[in-house]
């Protein structure tokens, strides 16, 4: 799973550098950097229960305001839309979304194996 999630910090943290240029929002290339650091300090073997709710909550946050973004763009969308220029950044937030599903399943793993302290 780690190795997952390093390339998945590696997916994410490129579409924000891809994404520095456009000029709809700044926003967008700082969330890929979220998600790209969440996904990385997956790849931390030792941390503590507190701390993995947190990353978890951040990361299921994340993956939900990527889906959001997409989807408040579908209405707008045409028919071959994902091969067309100019809605680059609409398919990113749709494989963003897609790639914080893997980091919050691991996030979820690793709260079922540690120990409550309830």
């Amino acid at each position: 799973m780690q190795y997952v999630n390093g390339a998945l910090a590696l997916v994410l943290g490129s579409l924000g550098v891809l994404h520095l240029d456009l000029e709809d929002s700044a926003i967008w290339p700082g969330l890929y950097g979220v998600g790209a650091m969440l996904a990385a300090t997956g790849c931390k073997p030792s941390l503590t229960p507190w701390t993995v709710r947190v990353l978890a909550t951040a990361a299921t946050f994340t993956m939900f305001i990527y889906f959001s973004g997409f989807f408040f763009c579908a209405p707008y969308l045409t028919e071959g839309w994902y091969a067309r220029e100019g809605h680059g950044s609409t398919l990113a937030l749709l494989i963003a979304g897609f790639c914080m599903m893997p980091v919050v399943s691991g996030y979820s793993c690793r709260m079922k194996v540690q120990p409550s302290s309830a």
